[in-house]
């Protein structure tokens, strides 16, 4: 490429505007803080644009489940003690994807964290 056309093109690249900012829409009752909440969302994020190669986030509705429930499948469970339970229902680049969220607290302070993608169909 031409040195000219090279910063013709640098140039162009230069003059388009950065990617908005956008506020994240959560709703719903959350034992999370905000810290954990974006660590939490971090790592969806991260699976996401591995998994579906996207990783934009609209909205996340948040459901605590009752201190009762246990998961059927193993694979869903914790087996720390004064763990808790979160539905978060996501809208992930455009379509809705159930996660099943596992909080627990760390003996250090602040709080541990698993969570899983719910595929449709599956009751965890």
């Amino acid at each position: 490429m031409k040195p000219r056309l090279l910063f013709a093109a640098a140039l162009m690249l230069a003059t388009v505007p950065a990617a908005q900012a956008y506020e994240l829409r959560f709703t719903g009752p959350s034992r999370t803080t905000p810290a954990l909440k974006r660590d939490v969302l971090n790592a969806i994020t991260g699976y996401s644009k591995y998994t579906y190669k996207c990783s934009f986030i609209f909205s996340v509705e948040s459901a605590q489940l009752p201190p009762s429930y246990v998961p059927r499948t193993p694979l869903y469970q914790i087996a720390a003690p004064q763990h808790s339970y979160e539905r978060w229902l996501i809208n992930l680049c455009g379509k809705k994807r159930s996660f099943l969220l596992g909080l627990w607290p760390a003996p250090q302070g602040g709080a541990n964290f698993k969570v899983l993608e719910v595929p449709p169909g599956i009751v965890p």
